[in-house]
């Protein structure tokens, strides 16, 4: 089932691999039902068990920061405590589970009409940014710099994904600017040494989020700048030739969102009907992304 979802997200990457992500969630859930009814535990028995239902519970989250749409594979799949870095995820175990929570925020974001609710939900918010702004994702021995720049990318993309999709921030908000352009440092980092390996997603957060207007990496530098949107095209296309994804999707969504700002800048348009910037701008045209 693995084959068959990586074989419809590199082929199209559209609806059809999501079925077999269904398919697989469906058939873990069988799995632990059973491991329950004979009071057994349901952690899996074997590494072969256990990368598969982490490949699928990976692929849920990361793809649905993206479109919003309801996480399939729960919290319960990730340890909060697990700080070790996974090779094949490129960040910790934790981190994913606080995605996972902020996803699930986004989600009923605006049925939180009282004072009270508000209030209750501003504090979870709040809790979720302390997480990730203490978060410390370590290194296994032996392992290089690399992963510890990516497993950092992806920290500060969820930074930035928490601000714009439960604080309504845009690309025009001054912390936003600083988390893309961290970001996008990162990437230029791991641009010059090679290895665009487990990028994706950093790479797709700080896209969306660049300001038309305002992209230079290093707008204060007279001598060492460059476009943001530069970089982008530019990690995507190394990206393309040493990842198993389907990096022409991505490019697609990205550009297009990127001719949407730039349109909205000319007329000054808005986001509307009571939606935030990742709402309206992120969320219509991402449906069935695969990010991990």
């Amino acid at each position: 089932m693995i084959m068959l979802c990586l074989y419809e997200i590199v082929d199209k990457c559209d609806t059809q691999w999501t079925i077999h992500l269904k398919g697989a969630n469906d058939l873990i859930r069988l799995r632990r039902k059973q491991q329950t009814a004979l009071s057994k535990s349901t952690e899996p028995s074997d590494p072969v068990t256990g990368f598969a239902e982490q490949f699928f519970a990976f692929q849920d989250v990361m793809g649905r920061t993206a479109c919003a749409k309801e996480v399939l594979f729960g919290t319960d799949y990730w340890k909060p405590e697990e700080r070790s870095i996974d090779l094949w995820m490129g960040c910790s175990p934790e981190l994913v589970s606080i995605l996972a929570k902020i996803t699930d925020m986004s989600r009923t974001r605006r049925q939180y009409t009282s004072e009270e609710d508000k209030s209750s939900y501003f504090l979870r918010a709040a809790s979720l940014e302390r997480q990730l702004e203490g978060l410390v994702q370590e290194v296994g021995e032996g392992e290089d710099e690399v992963l510890a720049i990516v497993a950092d990318a992806k920290r500060l993309a969820a930074m930035l994904y928490l601000h714009c999709a439960l604080y309504g921030s845009d690309p025009t908000t001054p912390l936003v600017k600083s988390y893309v352009r961290q970001i996008l440092h990162l990437i230029l980092n791991l641009l010059d040494r090679g290895s665009t390996a487990n990028v994706t997603w950093p790479v797709f957060v700080a896209s969306v989020e660049l300001d038309p207007s305002d992209d230079e990496l290093n707008p204060d530098s007279e001598t060492d700048s460059g476009s943001g949107r530069a970089i982008v095209l530019r990690s995507l296309a190394t990206m393309a030739d040493s990842t198993i994804s389907n990096i022409a999707r991505t490019r697609a969504v990205i550009t297009k969102l990127w001719q949407t700002r730039d349109s909205d800048l000319i007329k000054g348009a808005t986001p509307q009907n009571d939606c935030n910037d990742w709402e309206w701008h992120v969320v219509p045209i991402s449906n069935a992304m695969s990010l991990a």
